[in-house]
């Protein structure tokens, strides 16, 4: 692979195997979303319907608290729901654009069943209470009660803008002791994984279609294959109540809690990704999620980065340190690869002459010799072409990095930014972004303008990408760009000392005829430093 190609397609393989490279609608650049309740006709059907509106997901209420519409958003702080001039809502994207996953697909969540209570009868449902929003608890709350066959049932609901957990108390008066409730899910899975684990056992699964009973469970799920678009439904019991569950497999994955007549239980409806779920508590279930070596050191980051918001309380200042201190700890590692690419610079336009000396000679003496002119010189300035592959050492880290900055839930703003987890609404780091990557490239391949010129077009590219990053990982890249620009140019000064000696002299020793070929005489050339130190002698054949 030729070096001028390997920083861009590194850094695109980066976002590719992160999830940037996924299907869905495009983000809408803007203003973080403020949290709120809307109360419109969202069905079509007669009376109101309640949505919950934050950056990482759309949640759609009927009057009786269940769930008709559960949007989780593939970028935080896209904003589904438009608002009308006239003071109304449109809400054609979340209805029509089969893009957007509805968790519940066309099913209806935290629907209650059991004597006399029948989510497909009718009843009567009055308007929610306590519909509130408080940011500073990351807290949006609302009453639902509604009356059927003569028992009352009241949902109180607690969802947290910042997290996908919502905390669900229902009481039924007047009717049965225990109820069930249903979860239905996930969308536009075919086969979800559908497991529940009894308290103090590990995790049992449906097969295939069918079913299955678990009783007194610590934890009932329905997932996805993780990654960045998957999606999870996971309900846990609070209290010592018994909660037990029926599991149903297949397209239709289904659970079904059996729950006292008070219950309190907390949902996760959101991304199946790591990162998320280590912020609502829920890695330590037996058997939920199982990370893979990327997500091991994305683990070690996010512990890192909580133990340094211990000491320095803001999340912005915690990115900085956490970049100083991986730019520290790689910095013997980006040496060396700063070495190789300072060196390869340098010797670029000698490699292009002798190319060019070569270029009508097919013949194999011809291919030989200049292989051994390679040779030589990558020898002369100490260059080994595996450090190449140093490129790709920090490759893991990098990944682990991006995807826990990426999904990882900040509680507060940064500078300017309302928000480390959406874009920036103002666009200055995404335009700080081009500049230091532009600066960088400079640094880079200043000897070679060529290359400067088709890798900046690639950077142009990659400005989209920055619009849409979070502000935290844009932050990262740009302070630790920045370092790199600043450690390049000391290595380049280093190298550029170091091979200042090296500009070779040719000498024609001998000549022969004009032929060419394998009978061609061949001709002496030795490599010499300015210093008159004598290099090795390379028999090469006689050029026209």
């Amino acid at each position: 692979m030729k070096t001028k190609h390997l920083f861009p397609l590194t850094l695109l393989g980066a976002l590719l195997l992160t999830g940037c490279g996924q299907t869905g609608p495009l983000p809408t650049f803007g203003k973080a979303i403020t949290p709120e309740w809307i109360q419109a006709d969202f069905d079509g059907v007669s009376g109101n319907e309640y949505i919950a509106t934050s950056n990482l997901q759309d949640v759609v209420f009927n009057a009786r608290g269940e769930i008709i519409g559960w949007y989780v958003k593939g970028y935080a702080g896209t904003p589904y729901i438009k608002h009308r001039a006239d003071g109304t809502y449109d809400f054609s994207a979340l209805q029509n654009q089969k893009s957007i996953v509805n968790m519940v697909a066309g099913r209806k969540a935290l629907a209650v069943s059991g004597e006399g209570l029948d989510p497909a009868q009718p009843a009567e449902a009055g308007v929610p209470t306590g519909l509130s929003t408080d940011l500073k608890t990351n807290r949006q709350t609302a009453v639902f009660r509604y009356t059927q066959n003569g028992a009352t049932v009241t949902k109180s609901v607690i969802l947290h803008p910042r997290n996908f957990k919502i905390d669900l108390q229902t009481r039924v008066e007047g009717g049965p002791d225990r109820v069930n409730l249903l979860f239905p899910g996930l969308g536009k899975a075919d086969n979800p994984r559908v497991q529940a684990a009894a308290r103090g056992a590990q995790p049992a699964a449906v097969q295939g279609s069918g079913t299955l009973s678990v009783e007194n469970v610590q934890y009932a799920a329905l997932q996805e294959t993780p990654s960045q678009v998957a999606h999870a439904l996971i309900l846990r019991p609070q209290g010592n109540e018994a909660v037990n569950v029926r599991l149903t497999g297949g397209a239709q994955g289904l659970i079904t809690a059996n729950v006292p007549a008070i219950s309190n239980l907390e949902i996760y409806g959101g991304k199946n990704e790591l990162i998320h779920l280590y912020q609502s508590g829920y890695t330590e279930l037996p058997g939920l999620f199982k990370p893979n070596p990327f997500g091991q050191i994305s683990l070690l980051i996010v512990k890192l980065m909580e133990t340094l918001y211990k000491f320095i309380g803001n999340w912005g200042l915690v990115l900085v340190a956490l970049t100083l201190l991986l730019r520290l700890v790689m910095w013997p590692l980006m040496q060396t690869q700063g070495r190789t690419t300072a060196r390869m610079q340098i010797m670029q336009p000698k490699i292009k002459e002798i190319q060019d000396r070569y270029k009508d000679r097919k013949d194999m003496e011809s291919q030989r010799a200049m292989q051994a002119e390679m040779q030589q010189l990558y020898r002369d300035h100490n260059f080994n072409p595996a450090g190449c592959l140093s490129n790709f050492l920090p490759f893991p880290v990098l990944i682990a990095l991006w995807s826990t900055i990426r999904n990882f839930e900040f509680d507060s703003g940064f500078l300017w930014l309302p928000d480390l987890a959406i874009p920036d609404p103002f666009y200055v780091l995404a335009l700080l972004y081009l500049i230091v990557n532009i600066g960088q490239l400079y640094v880079m391949t200043r000897k070679n303008p060529d290359m400067f010129r088709q890798q900046a077009m690639i950077y142009l590219i990659f400005l989209y990408f920055a619009l849409t990053f979070p502000a935290g990982v844009t932050i990262y890249i740009i302070l630790s760009t920045l370092i790199g620009i600043v450690q390049q140019v000391i290595i380049n000064r280093q190298v550029e000392r170091e091979t200042a000696g090296l500009g070779q002299v040719v000498q024609k020793v001998a000549a022969g005829s004009g032929k060419k070929g394998k009978d061609a005489p061949v001709q002496t050339i030795v490599a010499t430093t300015k210093s008159g130190k004598k290099g090795k002698v390379i028999d090469a054949p006689k050029q026209d």
